[in-house]
This record gives C-alpha cells, sequence and structure tokens, in this order.
C-alpha cells in the first residue's frame, strides 16, 4: 500500500470516529435535558397520639357574675374611691354617703325606743302575776303590753334606722373588676341610682352549637379560645350545656376560661372545642389523596414516593386517622402529591423555605 493511501484512509477512520463521539455526547446532554426534574415534597409523619374530633365557632365573652351597683338610699356622695378598670375585694368599701341625717334617725329612733321601753316596765309592774312567770313574754297579755306601749314598733323603727346608717356605706359585692363608673364624690344620688357595674374574674365564652354538636359535649371537655385582635389563644374548657335548642336549632353553650388571660367581657373570640377519641394513628389531612376514588397516601422510601392504599377513620379537618395501611413513623408526603405517581423521584422542601 502506497504512502498516500495509508494517510487517505487514517483520515476518514479517524473523521469517523470523532463524528461519533460527538453525536454520543449531543445525545447524552439531549437525555439529561429532557430527564424531569425531582417533585419538591413537604413531608411529615404518621404517629400513634391522642386524636380529638373538632368543633369551632365564634362566640362572646361574658362574666360568671356580672351586676350593676345601685344606690339602696338617696344622699350626697361623701366618698368615692371608684374608677373603671378598678380591681376590688369583696367587702371592700368603695362609695360612702353623707351619714349625717342617717345619725340623726338613728337617735331619734334610739330615744323613742327607750321611751316605750320605760313605758312598758312601768305597766309591767301592775301584773305581778305575769312576771313571776318562768316565760313571760308567751303570754298573750304580755305581747298586748308591749304593743300598747309602743315598744315593739319602736323596735322595729330603731332597726331600720340602723340599716339606712348601713346603706350610706357601699361595699364591693364580690371580687372583681369595675367599669361603668358613675359614682364621684359631691354628687347627690337618690334610691335606685346606678353607681357602678362589676363583673368578677371568672369568665365565659358563650357560644351557639348545632344540636348534633352539642350532644357530644361533655363538662370538661377541653377548649381552646382565640382573639383575633389580641392574636393570642387562651386554654378552656366546656362549662355547661343548656339543655333546650332554640328555634334555629342551636343550643347555647358555656365554655370557662382557665388560667391567666387579658379578655374582656364583651369581645369577640374564636371557639375551638376538643372532643377525644382516644390514642389513634394519624396524619395531616393534606396527606391524603384519592386515586380512583381510592384514599391513598404517599410515603418515601428512598427518594422515591410509594403510594399506600389505606383505610381512614375520623377526619377533625387537620389531621385523620388511618385505620389500616400505614404504621407509625411512616414518613408521609403532605405537599405536591397532588400528581404523584409510584416511584416518582422527589426531593424534601426544607421546611424554613
Amino acid at each position: 500500500m502506497s504512502k498516500k493511501l495509508f494517510l487517505f484512509l487514517f483520515s476518514v477512520v479517524f473523521w469517523a470516529c470523532e463524528s461519533e463521539e460527538k453525536i454520543d455526547e449531543k445525545t447524552a446532554t439531549e437525555n439529561v435535558k429532557n430527564t424531569p426534574p425531582n417533585t419538591m415534597v413537604k413531608v411529615d409523619t404518621a404517629i400513634t397520639a391522642p386524636f380529638y374530633l373538632l368543633i369551632e365557632s365564634s362566640g362572646k365573652v361574658k362574666a360568671h357574675k356580672d351586676v350593676k351597683v345601685l344606690a339602696e338610699t338617696s344622699g350626697t356622695i361623701q366618698h368615692a374611691n371608684v374608677k373603671s378598670g378598678q380591681k376590688v375585694k369583696e367587702g371592700e368599701v368603695l362609695v360612702r354617703l353623707n351619714p349625717e341625717e342617717a345619725q340623726l334617725q338613728l337617735q331619734s329612733a334610739e330615744i323613742k325606743y327607750e321611751k316605750a321601753k320605760l313605758d312598758f316596765e312601768s305597766s309591767l309592774i301592775g301584773f305581778p302575776k305575769l312576771l313571776a312567770q318562768e316565760n313571760p313574754e308567751q303570754d298573750s297579755l304580755y305581747q298586748k303590753l308591749k304593743i300598747g306601749s309602743g315598744m315593739q314598733e319602736s323596735s322595729i323603727q330603731l332597726k331600720e334606722a340602723k340599716i339606712a346608717l348601713q346603706k350610706t356605706v357601699i361595699r364591693a359585692p364580690f371580687s372583681g373588676t369595675l367599669y361603668d363608673v358613675k359614682a364621684f364624690r359631691g354628687k347627690h344620688i337618690n334610691s335606685g341610682d346606678e353607681l357602678f357595674s362589676e363583673f368578677n374574674h371568672r369568665l365565659l365564652v358563650e357560644v351557639n352549637l348545632l344540636e348534633s354538636e352539642a350532644l357530644n359535649l361533655k363538662e370538661g371537655m377541653p377548649a381552646e379560645i382565640r382573639n383575633p385582635a389580641m392574636d393570642a389563644s387562651f386554654a378552656g374548657e366546656v362549662f355547661s350545656v343548656n339543655p333546650k335548642v332554640d328555634e334555629n336549632g342551636l343550643v347555647q353553650t358555656h365554655i370557662l376560661l382557665k388560667g391567666e388571660h387579658a379578655l374582656w367581657p364583651g369581645m369577640n373570640v374564636e371557639v375551638e372545642i376538643r372532643i377525644p377519641k382516644g390514642e389513634r394513628l394519624q396524619v395531616p389531612k393534606g396527606s391524603l389523596v384519592l386515586r380512583s376514588g381510592k384514599p391513598v397516601v404517599f410515603s418515601v422510601e428512598k427518594d422515591l414516593a410509594k403510594w399506600n392504599y389505606v383505610e381512614f377513620g375520623y377526619d377533625n379537618g387537620k389531621m385523620v386517622e388511618i385505620t389500616d395501611g400505614l404504621t407509625a413513623g411512616t414518613v408521609v408526603i403532605t405537599i405536591n402529591n397532588l400528581q404523584l405517581a409510584h416511584d416518582a423521584p422527589i426531593s424534601i422542601q426544607n421546611s424554613d423555605n
């Protein structure tokens, strides 16, 4: 073979090999480009824990005790240690009326009583046999003499005068917080005028529930009270269920607020009542999807999505009870699982992203 022919054949072979290598590289690049990316998902874990059915409603805060304190006698306010928002203790003196008139009435009643008493004792001297009895007050003659002397009437008047003097001092009916204060020093008031209002620190939330919901409730069931304006939550429990259904099919229910809280009567709140159903295997509701009408939960195995046919029970809107098809501790997909297929490649998205 001549040297020229050899060089020509070598050039052809080299060109063919180089072209084939470039085609293989192009095919590989195109295959990489056409491979679908892993589906980004979020995951959670199937757990066995206490399961609660949830009843959600809106309500209004009310005080267990809420009273308007009214004046029981007329007079001028001499002292007023009251202001709205003030916390007071039961029996604490809050308002005093000028007692001069009541004191004069009491002195007059005392004098009348003493005079009538002397008259009564004088009348008894004329009835020695009556005085000799062991219990003369049980004798009808004794009672007639007592009435005739005016002692019985003056005794009643004396008691009334003492009560009238006591009414010039207004005390806190129970421990609580004052509001709508209308009393101030120097103000003249009449009997029946409003002085202030007070609510105690035992607050309730009043909610109206469907009868189907109320029938599941029992005293002491846990509840959570949320105040959107304060962006805060507080613990509570079922306090009472009124055994009557109104014309709208609703049942009045009261939730007792527990522990420390900053709520006031009249505030609008949201209530979530929890009906315990014991220990249950459960997953977040978002992990349950339907495939051909059958419930499926995707689990995670080596960066692949594995679908599991399951059977479920209770559903509280947040968690779903799984009665068959999963075990506790299984990592399940909760986000981006609607279009997943079995063995689909996945990437777990960090919860902070």
